[in-house]
């Protein structure tokens, strides 16, 4: 597969992040400093103090020269783009929430890389101890062993505030057993680690904003010494920690791997392609919570969850035990080799998860080919566990279960309450909208113009004229509510990676409502429902060639057979039809 570095974004986002680049140089604190550093230009016997070299002035050449000083709050380094550092950046001092130290980016150009270039050694692209008030935004971590890796003492008193937005962690694909991390390493994008054993926040106020994570064996980890120890119950380390904008993908285990924090949210990300190639020994999930809560999750996507060369689990989404007070909202999950959704108890902890709430998600799992687990759309290991499913929406695969529960109990915790399930095989079933809207697309080969992808005729298609950023509109006379896609793809086209988009028109830029892999002959997409005036087709990647639709169905097709009962066993008509 060619390497993907292609991540869209709206003209919208594009200011915005130019617009915070100018800031970065503009606004100043007084008496703050600002370090530049240049591998390309620079002179560590230089001042550090300006972008050009002169009367003693000029840019640093190293890293190492730029961990020597010791920052205050309100400094800045800034790191030249197009220039790339094989060094550890280690910086010394402190910020605040309202001042912070800056580690940024100056000129015009890609990213500024910090390349390791082993992700078998262990090697750290910037490294904080006990510190706090920091701000990371605008770099490239390629085949560290962990990008950035925080780790706080034990005793350390609480720190506040590490802000990491704009980077790329890719290429650290290292996996191994490490039940005594951090002694034994895995390839992470970012890594906060407490060696604090007891129920006491060393580190809150963590962001972690428009980021991306492609080709990590995890993407962020929290974690502490009592990783296994089943008798840490309800200790938490980290507090109020932020996920929005961002991008998990081609990883192999948890992107989201985090333990005991209290409070947080994660909001327009997407976890995608999780798993393949790879064996885990402990399984593999989209995103795995334990010993959490107080965390709200929205308008976030997990979906292609492979269990690979034989790893267990392959879920979405795991709440692996000890987590309360969950709340999900307007969350898709989709097309998994294990269950859709995990609900666990025992594996970890023995204290199942309460007070889970799921409102208006999505899950269409289709458990293809589960390992160890039932299969099911859920899999609840206990009825311990608190759940409560509202308005949600299932799609069930001919064999699959809406929920099974491994180890049953006489009291039921679990329930659902104005849900809906429907047979995959019956979505897609009304009007196919798009037939009435206005197609367009980015280009066209003669005679296979936009509107040949919804004519009706599977013998036509839409062709274009390149083979990646392209796309295929429609846009509706007034907003519609739509919540399915059927996509049929032309014999000569080989699409691996693509983005359907609805226009949100509130905030005028477009937002993602299904990352998908393969599209071939006939595939169906539900999703969570959006009112919109216009819905995009964007292909990412292709393996060769130039993409071809021959049909894109855009649906609000009925929701399936609505049902509230606390086992979901009402739903169980549909499955197998």
């Amino acid at each position: 597969m060619k390497t993907l570095k292609v991540r869209y974004r709206s003209r919208f986002s594009a200011f915005l992040a130019a617009l915070s680049a100018v800031l970065l140089m503009a606004i100043v604190p007084a008496r703050a400093k600002i370090y530049f550093v240049s591998q390309s230009s620079g002179d560590d016997s230089s001042s550090g103090l300006s972008q050009e070299p002169g009367n003693g002035g000029g840019p640093w050449k190293t890293l190492a020269k730029a961990s020597s000083v010791t920052l205050a709050a309100g400094d800045r380094v800034l790191l030249k783009c197009g220039d790339t550092w094989n060094e550890e950046l280690t910086p010394k001092g402190n910020g605040t929430s309202s001042n912070p130290i800056i580690i940024a980016y100056y000129g015009k150009g890609p990213k500024p890389v910090i390349d390791r270039q082993d992700d078998k050694q262990d090697r750290v692209g910037i490294r904080l101890a006990n510190q706090e008030g920091y701000k990371i935004v605008g770099l490239e971590f390629n085949r560290c062993m962990t990008g950035i890796y925080a780790e706080y003492s034990d005793n350390c008193p609480t720190k506040k505030y590490i802000w990491i937005e704009d980077c790329y962690f890719h290429d650290s694909l290292m996996y191994r057993h490490y039940e005594d991390y951090p002694k034994t390493k895995i390839g992470l994008g970012i890594c906060f680690f407490s060696f604090e054993r007891d129920k006491k926040i060393v580190l809150q106020d963590i962001t972690i904003k428009n980021c991306v994570f492609r080709r990590l064996a995890s993407g962020v980890w929290t974690n502490s010494p009592d990783n296994f120890n089943k008798g840490a119950s309800f200790v938490y380390n980290f507090a109020n920690m932020t996920f929005e904008d961002c991008l998990f993908e081609e990883g192999y285990q948890w992107q989201m791997g985090l333990r005991g924090v209290d409070g947080g949210l994660v909001k327009n990300c997407v976890s995608h392609d999780i798993g393949r190639g790879f064996r885990s020994f402990n399984g593999v999930a989209g995103a795995m919570f334990f010993r959490c809560k107080d965390w709200v999750f929205e308008d976030s996507e997990w979906g292609f969850v492979d269990i690979g060369l034989g790893s267990g689990d392959g879920e979405a989404f795991d709440f692996e035990g000890n987590c309360d007070n969950m709340i999900m909202r307007n969350c898709l999950f989709h097309d998994t080799d294990g269950p859709g959704f995990l609900l666990c108890c025992y594996a970890s902890d023995g204290h199942p998860n309460k007070k889970i709430q799921m409102v208006n998600c999505v899950i269409n799992g289709k458990s293809k080919r589960p390992i160890g687990l039932p299969r099911c759309a859920i899999v609840n290991t206990t009825d311990w566990t608190e759940a409560t499913w509202t308005k949600c929406r299932f799609y069930l695969s001919p064999g699959e279960a809406l929920m099974k529960v491994m180890d049953p109990e006489k009291e039921k915790s679990s329930k659902f309450v104005d849900c809906a399930a429907k047979n995959l095989s019956q979505a897609c079933g009304s009007t196919n909208l798009a037939a009435k809207g206005q197609v367009t697309a980015s280009s066209a080969v003669a005679g296979n113009e936009a509107a040949k992808a919804v004519d009706g005729n599977e013998g036509s298609a839409w062709k274009a004229e390149g083979a990646t950023q392209q796309w295929l509109q429609v846009a509706f006379a007034s907003p519609i509510a739509i919540n399915e896609f059927r996509i049929k793809e032309d014999p000569s086209s080989s699409i691996v990676r693509y983005v359907i988009q609805y226009w949100d028109g509130r905030n005028a830029k477009w937002m993602s409502c299904f990352n998908g892999r393969g599209i071939g002959r006939d595939f169906v997409a539900p999703i969570v429902s959006r009112t919109t005036q216009k819905i995009r087709l964007m292909v990412v990647q292709t393996t060769h060639g130039n993409p071809g639709i021959t049909e894109f169905g855009v649906y609000n097709d009925p929701v399936g057979s609505p049902f509230n009962d606390p086992t979901g066993a009402a739903a169980t008509g549909v499955v197998g039809k």
